[in-house]
């Protein structure tokens, strides 16, 4: 079995062969910065995040140059397959459907889903139990499209960023929300906002639904297959020097 070090070394020499994107070009990756702790902006305007960090260690471990940048969720997926950008990150599960479109490196995380609501409210997730409740989801996601074909007696508002719908929340606006769990808990229940709220219902994962997918990994254009070698090769670097072990433990305690 090959070491990560010598498919980085073949990766390489496809690269040189006739890559799009070799070590000296500049690797533009897309990500929404409104999903805290995975991708943000802090308050000098800096990208930061898990997801940040982990592209950030996988970039240097493949040689790559690459540039982080801010994007819209709603045109990310265009912008990946007009080569607008070259990859993307940020918490993008894979599912058959997205796989008919763009190539995805090695799975790197598997999320868990939950609902979150007013503490008290006891509410019954089932789609019995929600139907003529409002719920709040960011439009496009695994989260949209498993409300859309699961609840068709609730009302469903869309929102665009990631943070918006704790917003609504609080607002009264919304009677529940479904994001990953993880987010969640680290953006919002451990904050002063989400003090009156907590977690309910089932945990939910791709095992549960197919809209949850397979698990979280970084998203490419279909042609840019040594690109996706290089990404794969710096994945297994930092998989197996311990510094994906290393991020789990410092944002999730994992």
């Amino acid at each position: 079995m090959q070491s990560p070090f010598t498919k980085l070394l073949l990766a390489a020499a496809l690269v040189v062969a006739g890559s799009t994107a070799s070590a000296k070009d500049q690797v533009t990756i897309a990500t929404d910065a409104t999903f805290p702790p995975f991708e943000s902006v802090d308050a000098s305007g800096k990208l930061v995040g898990y997801d940040i960090e982990l592209m950030e260690a996988v970039c240097k471990a493949a040689e790559l140059n690459c540039n982080i940048i801010g994007a819209a969720w709603e045109g990310m997926i265009p912008g990946l397959l007009s080569k607008k950008y070259d990859a993307l990150i940020s918490q993008l599960t894979v599912t058959d459907a997205r796989r008919k479109i763009m190539a995805f490196s090695d799975i790197y995380e598997l999320p868990t889903f939950r609902f979150v609501a007013r503490k008290d409210s006891n509410l019954d997730t089932s789609p019995a139990g929600l139907k003529g409740k409002t719920i709040a989801v960011q439009t496009g996601t695994p989260m949209d499209a498993y409300i859309t074909k699961n609840y068709p007696d609730s009302t469903i508002k869309r929102y665009s960023g990631g943070s918006e719908p704790y917003l609504e929340l609080n607002a009264g606006r919304a009677d529940v929300h479904l994001s990953y769990e993880a987010q969640i808990i680290h953006s919002f229940l451990r904050k002063d906002e989400g003090k009156a709220f907590e977690l309910v219902g089932p945990r939910l994962t791709g095992k549960d639904a197919p809209e949850f997918g397979e698990g979280v990994a970084i998203a490419l254009h279909k042609s840019n297959k040594e690109l996706l070698e290089r990404i794969n090769a710096g994945l297994e670097v930092v998989r197996d020097n311990g510094e994906l072990d290393a991020l789990n433990t410092r944002y999730f305690g994992q």
